[in-house]
C-alpha cells in the first residue's frame, strides 16, 4: 500500500491557468472564448468551464467552516455524509420491493416510492417494504396529496407492527398541496387543512418530514434563481404559518 502521506498527482508538473488558456485557445481554432465556453445565467453571472486556486480568492467560504454562523459552508459539522437515492414508480407492489431490494444491494441507501393512492392498504405496505430493514435505509413516499394522511397513518402502524424504534428511521412523505395548486390552479385549501393532522401523526418520528416545497416546478416554468428562491421561501413560510395557527407548537411545525 502506498504511503497515505503521498500526494496525489506529486508526480506532475504543475500547470498554470495561463498554459491551459494556451491550449484551450488551439484547442477553439479561432472561436471566442467567452461566447464558446462562458455560460451567463439569467442572473448575469458568468459560468466558467474551469476553475482554479486563485478563483476561491476573497471568497468567504473559505473563512468559515462548517456548523458555523453564519453557516456557508452548511450545518454538518461532523459529518457530510449523503444518501444515494433512487425513485420508484410503484405499479405492482411485489415487483416494486424486488426492484428495491436489488438496488440496495448495490449501494443504494435511499428509496423514493410513488404509490397509486388507491392501491393504499396495509397489505399493499407489507408486500411493498418486505425484507427491508427500515431504520437501515432512508424511505420516501409520495402519493395523491388528498390521501398522504392515509399513508402516514399506514406507515406508523407498519412501523409499529415491526416494533421500529422511531428515532432511527429516517424519510419523508411528499406532502405538497401548493404544487398542486400552481400547476392546476385549484383550491387546495381543504387540503392544506389536513397538514395538521400529518405533522401530529408523524410527531413522536423526528427524522421522518412530511411537508415538501417542490419549487423545481417554478424553474420549468421560466422562473429565474432568485424568483425560484424568494418563492419558496414564502411557500415554506405559508405552511409554517397555517400549521402554527392551527395549534402546531412552531417548533415541531419547523421539524416537519
Amino acid at each position: 500500500m502506498a504511503d497515505s502521506k503521498e500526494k496525489l498527482f506529486s508526480d506532475f508538473s504543475p500547470v498554470s491557468t495561463q498554459e491551459w488558456m494556451d491550449k484551450i485557445t488551439v484547442d477553439l481554432k479561432g472561436a471566442d472564448f467567452e461566447k464558446k465556453l462562458v455560460w451567463k445565467t439569467n442572473e448575469g453571472f458568468k459560468v466558467k468551464p474551469f476553475y482554479r486556486q486563485e478563483d476561491l480568492e476573497g471568497l468567504k467560504t473559505t473563512e468559515g467552516l462548517p456548523g458555523q454562523y453564519p453557516y456557508i459552508r452548511g450545518i454538518k459539522k461532523d459529518d457530510n455524509t449523503w444518501f444515494i437515492r433512487q425513485d420508484i414508480t410503484v405499479n405492482d407492489a411485489a415487483e416494486a420491493n424486488a426492484k428495491a431490494l436489488d438496488i440496495l444491494n448495490k449501494g443504494v441507501d435511499s428509496l423514493g416510492f410513488h404509490i397509486k393512492a388507491k392501491e393504499l392498504n396495509a397489505e399493499y405496505l407489507d408486500t411493498l417494504l418486505k425484507d427491508i430493514c427500515c431504520e437501515c435505509v432512508e424511505l420516501n413516499f409520495s402519493t395523491c396529496q388528498r390521501h398522504t394522511l392515509q399513508l402516514a397513518q399506514l406507515l406508523v402502524a407498519y412501523f409499529q407492527k415491526k416494533g421500529y424504534a422511531p428515532e432511527k428511521l429516517k424519510g419523508s412523505l411528499n406532502f405538497d398541496p401548493i404544487s398542486k395548486m400552481m400547476q392546476k390552479g385549484k383550491d387546495v385549501s381543504a387540503v392544506i387543512a389536513t397538514g395538521k393532522e400529518l405533522v401530529e401523526t408523524l410527531a413522536a418520528y423526528p427524522h421522518f418530514r412530511c411537508i415538501a416545497v417542490n419549487s423545481v416546478q417554478l424553474n420549468n416554468a421560466g422562473a429565474y434563481i432568485y424568483q425560484e428562491l424568494g418563492y419558496a421561501l414564502a411557500w415554506g413560510n405559508e405552511y409554517l404559518n397555517q400549521l402554527v395557527e392551527a395549534g402546531v407548537p412552531a417548533a415541531l411545525a419547523a421539524k416537519k
